[in-house]
């Protein structure tokens, strides 16, 4: 029974590695090393490093829009308002274009006092269990429309790390189909040169050089 150790899978592919890394800038010049296999090598760690880079990048965009993002949902918030209002009408499914109610939220019309001394009666955002006559709390702008809510630290997160995931993840298939063919092309280049080498070696090799066929007769 085969025993096999996890620190061992990890050493193996760290010398892979720095094999394929030693090809690359050349400083494995063995007899049995072709360019070609250099050029393998240069491939593999090019498209790694790509996608190493693209990660990089991804991190730093991924900072960036959501500090950008918190920005604007702060700037947005201090536009809102959270006012007391009554129900006047039962609730109804939001439809996803409605301004001031989430996806899969609910909206009914509603009263409420904002700025003081002006009286709105509009669609609002409001629990599902709200009823007729219920006291709710709803969002409204400076002008004391019905507004949706700010972005909660959650949905800005999310947000982000779909684009930026989703951005990383073209790149890095990108690279790995760029490398796919690059492999692909060097596999052939590889048997050409084999098969050009074996012209001049399989004569020797099998006794036929200078036209005989392996006996003094």
């Amino acid at each position: 029974m085969r025993t096999h150790f996890p620190g061992r899978r990890g050493n193996s592919r760290w010398r892979r590695l720095v094999v394929h890394l030693r090809l690359a800038v050349g400083a494995d010049a063995g007899p049995l090393r072709r360019p070609v296999d250099r050029s393998r090598s240069r491939a593999l760690l090019a498209a790694w490093l790509a996608v190493v880079v693209a990660a990089a990048g991804a991190g730093a965009a991924a900072l960036f829009m959501y500090w950008s993002a918190q920005a604007d949902a702060a700037r947005a918030a201090a536009r809102l308002h959270r006012v007391p209002a009554v129900v006047r009408s039962e609730p109804q499914q939001a439809d996803l274009s409605a301004s001031g109610a989430p996806a899969g939220g609910y909206r009914a019309l509603a009263t409420w006092t904002y700025p003081a001394g002006h009286t709105v009666t509009e669609q609002a955002a409001v629990p599902s269990s709200a009823g007729p006559g219920s006291q709710v709390r709803v969002w409204v702008d400076d002008a004391g429309r019905a507004a949706g809510g700010p972005r909660s630290t959650s949905d800005i997160v999310a947000t982000t790390g779909f684009v930026v995931l989703g951005g990383w993840a073209a790149v890095a298939l990108t690279c790995a189909v760029g490398y796919s063919v690059r492999r692909s092309r060097l596999q052939r280049r590889a048997e050409e040169e084999w098969q050009t080498d074996w012209a001049v070696v399989e004569p020797t090799w099998t006794g036929r050089a200078g036209g005989r066929n392996g006996s003094d007769a």
